[in-house]
């Protein structure tokens, strides 16, 4: 290969900065430019010629190029007096031909390392070094198996990091997630999720949540995990249809859709079974209405047995019920995660049914269930007796332990509950009867039209008691310096009085409704969660109650109050959850003799809902529906007939409430959490955080590509695009930037921010950018041992001499482990991304040697070489180049074949033990399925077929030239 100076027509070049416009060829050229045609893109370039990033492209005898299907290799090259070459080309049957170099093809580029250096196309140093930064890192993240359940915008809690990651763990995972209102399912739901995508057991998931929950979950997932969800609803689906997709439930990876989109239109559920789901998040399974048990199980069967579609009319008559669209959806996909309410909650045949569909070869008999579990209360008992045992012996905790692997929904059914878990507040609740409004509202002109919604609220008594006591400071001066949420169920109730206490009353205040965009929402709830000149109040809908947590807030002011139980429990779990530091004050304020004082009454004297979870009221809630709404409708307080409404549901309450009690699955608690278990995980979580965050690494990347960031003084961080970038887009930035940050205890506070965690979009897509790039494939540098003393008033360079006397240069070789496995596979859990670095040169002998000495302490001696001069150097040593990386190439091979080999040992003692645990269970568990056993026998084979096809692959190279 040869480099010139001179531009002349036909010659062919490489784009230095821009290698994917494929090879160009010199179209045009004056004293000043050229203009380089690149035909692969169907694109022209002007360049400076004193400055242009070309390269000049001229094959060596031995390279091989493609010509259409034809292979041909190159035999000479002849320069022709024009300053173009002319190869000789051998054809596959022997035939020599010449080929001027403008025949050769457009797309062709200099992609393996060593062809890039001996075509000038290399780059600085700095290149080659975060390359291999970036595969090291990788590598430390991979072997950590943290990735998916740390990355999420969530606390670290306890129980919901053991389910997530004893459930993540499995093959097609199918688990009932019961957990008590408040204690996260849909968060460990996420972190399953997660985890399971990172791994590559799932790649396709589908979540179906009941319609008011549509956005919840898709602002969560977005928010907290980012996951982005295409939503398909009925006009989502027709369009898409309309536009020539087959299946709209093919056309993205990530789908979330209603529940009614299969019970009113039942012919997408057939849709949805052909799309071949890994995993399927049903969300609220509890409200499912389900017909009679053996209705369900003789349609279930008749169902299963269609082979076709059926028509309309009998579409509607056999699919009109959510069940029995999810017990097809549920037959079609391989992992199901179920959402629900605690067990006891259901009702012994709904929970029966729901375990129906997840594992209907399993849950056949509803007689046989209900007596075996009767059986597992004497299992309970000897536990208990174990347990309580004051000389527990580490004999006691196995024996406990195998007892509880009998326990028959142990291992599908996951449930916590507050009595197990600690770190709840107290709920202090601060009631404020209040006098009816004595006035109507003033009629008003046609210009105050826009004002009306807000005059009306100047003469409600619920909205002069808050502006009072916002503004007492006398009585209660603390409440200045305290966050209060306010919770409301109408938007534009919302928007009004959240702006008559901005603008009426001078409080700073903020707003939180549906019709603001996502940006809109975290900022507000930023203003809200700040410290200094932020606001004391978030005036929220319904919303409100959707997802955001506020743990910092101690004071809940109840506006109005739902008629559903389960809402007002959201609304008040905002503020008590793990992590709340104070007792809550729940102040509910509500007129006398009105709607809301009924309301207020059913809730604190009825159902104690106030001060604590009441576990039984929704159940009673559906047994009053019929006589609760006549006593809301015609208010009277002190009607004796209220009063025995109250009385009698309060009895119904506590007998409901010690049904529940006593028939709680003991056995069930403890199999849902571990806290010995859980301690390790949040441990290794810590150290993986601290030792290896993308941080540094990150800083480095936007730094080399001229990305421009700025450090705020609470240690997050302003990343803007800018000018003077080197790509036009960086993965994961928006065009207006955006502010970060990597710390989760901040991005919980300020949600306004991104959090930077290993699977944020600007993470995955610079790692991906550093290390599949052309970029740093291949890096010369000159070696100058007096380069990082200028400008320094010290010049003791005893110590840094040129490592190898003997040599002209030393060469760099980066290879990785490539393994070709499919993602499912999880090679990474014994293999996870390696690299080998080695550093080649001549010994005094002319022998070649790797070389221990450590570079990258004297990497500040490096400098970027004249191009023309390193480039003329490296053709002069081109033999030895070969030489050393075939030698290079021959160490890689032997450490990758002791590497595979030792992963290759890590494998199968850890599959064969898990096989044999899981073999051992099944014989006292009918919950182990034979297919996750199966399916780790097939594991095991196939990873010990990847893993001896593993292969030293050569991604960069780095000369260092002797100064």
């Amino acid at each position: 290969m040869k480099q010139t100076n001179e531009f002349v027509l036909g010659q062919r070049w490489l784009s230095d900065t821009e290698p994917d416009l494929g090879l160009g060829i010199v179209a045009d050229t004056d004293h000043r430019s050229v203009t380089l045609d690149f035909s692969a893109i169907d694109e022209s370039r002007r360049y400076a010629k004193d400055s242009a990033p070309l390269s000049r492209l001229i094959l060596k005898p031995g390279d091989n190029v493609s010509l259409g299907r034809v292979e041909v290799e190159v035999c000479d090259v002849i320069h022709a007096s024009n300053g173009t070459v002319i190869y000789d080309i051998k054809m596959p049957d022997g035939e020599h031909r010449p080929l001027p170099e403008a025949l050769l093809p457009d797309t062709l580029s200099m992609n393996r390392p060593l062809d890039r250096l001996l075509s000038g196309q290399f780059d600085a140093c700095q290149w080659f070094y975060l390359k291999q930064q970036s595969l090291q890192l990788l590598g430390q993240a991979e072997a950590s198996g943290l990735m998916g359940l740390c990355s999420a915008r969530a606390d670290l809690i306890p129980h919901q990091l053991y389910i997530a990651d004893e459930v993540a763990q499995r093959f097609a995972p199918r688990v009932m997630l019961a957990d008590e209102v408040g204690l996260g399912k849909t968060i460990e739901a996420g972190l399953i999720m997660q985890q399971q995508l990172v791994s590559g057991l799932s790649s396709r998931i589908l979540i179906v949540v009941p319609d008011p929950l549509l956005h919840q979950w898709l602002v969560e997932m977005l928010r907290r995990f980012n996951l982005q969800f295409s939503l398909l609803d009925k006009e989502r689906c027709e369009a898409l249809v309309a536009s020539g997709e087959h299946n709209p439930f093919s056309s993205a990876q990530l789908v979330l859709c209603p529940l009614s989109l299969f019970t009113d239109y039942p012919e997408y559920i057939k849709s949805a079974e052909a799309a071949s789901w890994d995993l399927c998040i049903v969300d609220e399974a509890h409200h499912i209405e389900l017909a009679d048990l053996q209705d369900n199980e003789r349609q279930h069967d008749e169902l299963n047995q269609q082979s076709n579609k059926p028509s309309p009319g009998d579409q509607q008559s056999s699919l009109n019920n959510a069940y029995q669209a999810l017990s097809r959806l549920a037959a079609a996909t391989k992992g199901l995660l179920l959402l629900t309410a605690t067990p006891e909650q259901l009702g012994h045949k709904n929970h029966f049914a729901l375990l129906r569909l997840l594992d209907p070869a399993r849950f056949t008999d509803f007689d046989s269930f209900v007596a075996e579990q009767a059986r597992f209360r004497e299992i309970a008992a000897q536990i208990k007796a174990l347990a309580g045992n004051q000389n527990s012996t580490q004999q006691n905790s196995e024996a406990i332990q195998s007892l509880l692997d009998q326990h028959g929904t142990g291992r599908i059914l996951f449930r916590n509950t507050r009595r197990v878990l600690s770190g709840f507040p107290k709920r202090l609740l601060q009631a404020w009867p209040l006098p009816a409004a004595t006035e109507p509202p003033p009629a008003v002109s046609a210009e105050e039209q826009s004002d009306e919604h807000d005059i009306g609220l100047a003469h409600d008594p619920r909205v002069r008691w808050l502006s009072q006591w916002l503004t007492d400071t006398a009585n209660n001066p603390e409440l200045r310096q305290q966050k209060i949420l306010l919770i409301c169920a109408q938007d534009e109730l919302a928007v009004a009085l959240e702006k008559h206490l901005r603008l009426k009353v001078g409080v700073r205040s903020s707003v939180f409704h549906r019709h603001m965009s996502l940006l809109e929402r975290d900022r507000a709830a930023a203003y809200f969660a700040a410290e200094e000149n932020a606001a004391r109040i978030l005036v929220c809908s319904e919303i409100g109650s959707e997802g955001r947590n506020f743990q910092f807030c101690r004071h809940l002011v109840l506006f109005d109050l739902p008629l559903n139980p389960e809402l007002l429990e959201q609304r008040i779990g905002r503020l008590d959850r793990i992590g709340q530091k104070h007792d809550i004050q729940i102040h509910v304020p509500y007129s006398l003799g009105s709607r809301q004082e009924v309301l207020f009454h059913w809730y604190h004297s009825a159902l104690n809902a106030f001060n604590q979870v009441a576990p039984a009221a929704y159940r009673l809630y559906q047994e009053v529906r019929d006589e609760l709404p006549q006593h809301l409708d015609s208010p009277d307080p002190q009607s004796p007939a209220l009063r025995e409404f109250l009385s009698s549901a309060a009895a119904r309450n506590q007998a409901l409430q010690h049904m529940l009690e006593q028939g709680r699955d003991q056995l069930l608690e403890r199999n849902s959490f571990n806290a010995e278990r859980a301690a390790d995980l949040l441990q290794h979580i810590a150290a993986f955080e601290a030792d290896c965050t993308p941080e540094p690494w990150l800083r480095n990347v936007l730094d080399s590509y001229a990305v421009f960031y700025d450090d705020n003084s609470d240690g997050s961080i302003n990343i803007v695009p800018s000018e003077d970038m080197l790509l036009p887009v960086f993965p994961g930035l928006p065009e207006e930037g955006f502010e970060a940050c990597f710390q989760r205890r901040q991005a919980l506070v300020r949600e306004d921010r991104a959090f930077l965690s290993w699977q944020h979009p600007m993470i995955t897509g610079a790692m991906d950018l550093v290390l599949e790039t052309h970029q740093g494939k291949a890096a010369v540098s000159a070696f100058n041992p007096y380069a990082h003393s200028v400008g320094s008033k010290t010049a003791d360079h005893a110590d840094i001499t040129w490592p190898a006397p003997a040599a002209p240069l030393i060469l760099e070789c980066l290879f990785r482990l490539k393994v070709s496995a499919p993602a499912h596979l999880q090679m990474a859990k014994y293999l996870p991304a390696t690299s080998i670095t080695l550093n080649m040169t001549l010994n005094a002998n002319d022998h070649i040697k790797a070389i221990t000495h450590n570079l990258a302490q004297q990497r500040s001696c490096l400098q970027v070489p004249d191009k023309a001069a390193a480039l003329e150097q490296l053709q002069t040593h081109q033999k030895l180049l070969m030489n050393l990386l075939a030698k290079a190439a021959e160490l890689a091979a032997a450490q990758c074949k002791q590497i595979t080999a030792e992963a290759g040992k890590t494998m199968l003692s850890s599959q064969t033990a898990e096989i044999k645990r899981l073999m051992a269970l099944k014989q006292r568990n009918p919950n182990i399925r034979q297919e996750e056993i199966d399916y780790l026998k097939e594991q095991t084979l196939a990873l010990h077929q990847c893993l001896g096809k593993a292969e030293a692959e050569l991604i960069a190279v780095h000369v260092i030239l002797r100064g």
